[in-house]
């Protein structure tokens, strides 16, 4: 018998004789303590930090700020984000005993809620990284843990599936805020001015800026910022719209949360609208959420590839898109309760910049966006969609927008739809397998539609909890897909018995028989 093959290699430090300089790029992949816990395994790994070209440091929970008895009881007065803080000046002060002559290529902080305290500190550590940066500086500075959350169905004045609750407030849009806004978050960073020379490093490639408030000098010097990331900016559309004009070799614009806002009155505030221009520049991703103080922008997207929204069914004077024809992907999510009926005309005009899309995402409370409603006049025409990506709770008329959205998109190949649980959904795990009561059938519906026989080779259902409305949505897909190649189902956490009956039962509704089906 011949003997079994060895491998000469086993047990052997071959990470080790790699120059140090490639260490350091392997490890900047890892976060920060990684690093750390990384560089004592060895003694030839000691140095390897000072090479390490990005540090990252995130700060896993937010304390409530308005919580005084960690200052009332300590000893020594200093920052509830202490541990942290004495975190970052470990690992940036190792860097410099490694003798690392230079700032990290990419810094990142990203604080749970920054308080006043902490200002001295958190200057130091930019003059020490503006000031030692060499070729290139990707700079990520969040105050405050951002939580875009949305509503769920069934919650607190909310309609319940289509149909509407009794309180008066679930169907007005006047009282239909967002889930964003501060008057929702828990906590809430104290404001930073950021320091003025970090508007004339010129070697700042991408720019990442949460819950700070923006003062930039009358003169701004970014000639290579490429990405700038707005989140929670407290300050005037001026000095928004001021730093954007500084940049001009911005590629990728995000701006989210932005303008002011105060958790004591109604936000947004109408006395701090703003607006937004960006013709000069040849942006390649745009995206705005929950701007809601944002009252026009006018960008040039005669070169954009990738665009995201998120807010209430925009006016047809909110965005003014010059050139949109180029855009392969977008993502549309509406942060109200619902699509109100007086907003679906709002909402086609909008849709109908997009029919060059290859990738639509619809994103709402309820799936599709209320375009399965009568009062919705019909869907545009998206001849070259490849990829449908819908999510939103699974409601009566929402079966009738697929339908809708399948019919006028003869060129679809990807449709994942990503079923949202309702409000108390979320914390009752075994609701998804109760006994489901009898829900109204839904009205036939006509299924010779050609992608759906021709085209469509992936189907992805994403928190399938199998009652009635999921099965028969399942049903009306896999047994008019003739052409599938594949289907994947998300279950949520449930009896396994279950799980397995249903799997049993979508098995049986493939028409395809071929076609490759994953669970998990």
């Amino acid at each position: 018998m011949a003997a079994a093959p060895t491998n000469s290699w086993c047990g052997e430090d071959r990470l080790s004789d790699l120059p140090e300089d490639v260490l350091g790029i392997i490890l900047s992949y890892l976060p920060a303590k990684e690093v750390a816990r990384a560089a004592v395994l060895a003694r030839s790994w000691r140095h390897s930090f000072a090479t390490v070209e990005a540090m990252s440091f995130v700060q896993d929970k937010a304390h409530d700020k308005d919580d005084r008895s960690f200052t009332a009881q300590s000893q020594e007065k200093r920052s509830k984000n202490g541990d942290f803080i004495d975190e970052v000046n470990a690992a940036l002060l190792c860097r410099r005993r490694c003798g690392a002559r230079t700032a990290p290529r990419a810094f990142r902080v990203n604080f749970g809620c920054y308080t006043h305290w902490d200002s001295a500190v958190l200057n130091r550590w930019l003059y020490h990284v503006l000031k030692r940066s060499s070729k290139e500086l990707h700079l990520d500075l969040r105050l405050q843990h951002t939580d875009l959350a949305e509503h769920h169905v069934k919650e607190p004045y909310n309609g319940e599936g289509d149909r509407d609750c009794d309180d008066p407030r679930a169907n007005d849009p006047a009282d239909d805020r967002c889930p964003a806004s501060y008057s929702y978050q828990s906590y809430r960073a104290d404001e930073y001015a950021l320091t003025r020379s970090l508007f004339s490093c010129v070697v700042i490639r991408t720019l990442c800026l949460g819950a700070c408030t923006l003062e930039p000098p009358e003169r701004i010097e970014l000639p290579f910022l490429e990405t700038l990331f707005l989140s929670t900016i407290r300050s005037t559309g001026g000095n928004i719209q001021r730093l954007i004009s500084g940049c001009p070799r911005l590629i990728d614009l995000t701006l989210e949360r932005c303008g002011y806002t105060n958790k004591s009155h109604k936000d947004p505030l109408p006395d701090k609208n703003f607006t937004i221009t960006v013709l000069d520049k040849h942006l390649r991703r745009f995206s705005l959420r929950c701007c809601h103080n944002l009252v026009r922008a006018s960008i040039d997207v005669s070169e954009l590839r990738t665009f995201e929204y998120r807010g209430d069914v925009p006016s047809e004077s909110l965005l003014t898109l010059h050139g949109a024809h180029k855009i392969s992907s977008c993502t549309i999510g509406f942060c109200g309760r619902k699509v109100y009926k007086g907003e679906l005309p709002l909402l086609r005009s909008f849709l109908e910049q997009f029919t060059g899309t290859r990738h639509l995402h619809l994103v709402s409370t309820h799936l599709g966006s209320g375009i399965g409603s009568e009062f919705f006049s019909g869907f545009p025409y998206f001849p070259s969609l490849v990829r449908l990506e819908l999510t939103g709770y699974l409601g009566g008329r929402s079966i009738k927008a697929v339908t809708r959205i399948l019919e006028v998109a003869p060129s679809i190949e990807i449709l994942s739809l990503f079923m949202k649980p309702g409000y108390e959904d979320r914390y009752h795990t075994g609701y998804f397998w109760r006994q489901q009561q009898e829900l109204i059938s839904e009205p036939a519906l006509d299924v010779s539609i050609p992608c759906l026989r021709n085209r469509l080779r992936s189907i992805n259902l994403v928190h399938y909890q199998g009652d009635n409305r999921h099965k028969y949505l399942a049903n009306l897909l896999l047994c008019n897909g003739m052409v599938l190649e594949q289907v994947c189902v998300a279950f949520p956490r449930g009896e396994h018995k279950l799980q397995t009956r249903l799997k049993k039962e979508i098995e049986g509704w493939l028409v395809n028989k071929s076609a490759k089906v994953i669970f998990l």
